[in-house]
């Protein structure tokens, strides 16, 4: 999470849903990251001097921006933190069909769990069960 946070700043500031969403839209989907995972690293950072929110913003939520130090450690630092999106690309070009019909299914799933009745959540049950075990025998061959 720090290397991802920090090669985003160095492109420019951003506040922390804007960090999610980079991170979503850099890595197509692949790393979907959540606030939980990202204020907390966005303070420890702020703490060790590496970034700050920013004077005089407008707009909803604390925008950061790198300290000379953060500018510091991501020029020193610019191998290793480009690397954080290798696995990403990498998985996205051998699994990224596999990967958003796994999205699309999820999305329907909710929709299912939300909207449907008692029965449709039964038969949706079911056939996830029987899919997850087909899976299985398909990786056992």
């Amino acid at each position: 999470m720090r290397q991802a946070i920090l090669s985003l700043l160095a492109e420019g500031d951003a506040n922390g849903y804007g960090l999610i969403k980079a991170i979503e839209e850099r890595t197509g989907g692949v790393w979907r990251t959540s606030p939980g995972s990202v204020y907390p690293t966005l303070a420890q950072l702020t703490d060790e001097g590496l970034i700050a929110p920013v004077e005089g913003q407008t707009g909803s939520g604390t925008t950061y921006a790198l300290t000379e130090a953060g500018g510091t450690y991501v020029t020193e630092n610019a191998e290793e933190l480009a690397k954080v999106w290798a696995p990403a690309s990498e998985t996205w070009a051998e699994v990224g069909d596999m990967m958003l019909a796994g999205r699309k299914l999820v999305d329907v799933l909710r929709q299912v769990a939300t909207n449907g009745t008692d029965e449709q959540r039964a038969t949706a049950t079911a056939k996830m069960d029987d899919l997850r075990r087909e899976l299985y025998r398909m990786l056992g061959e």
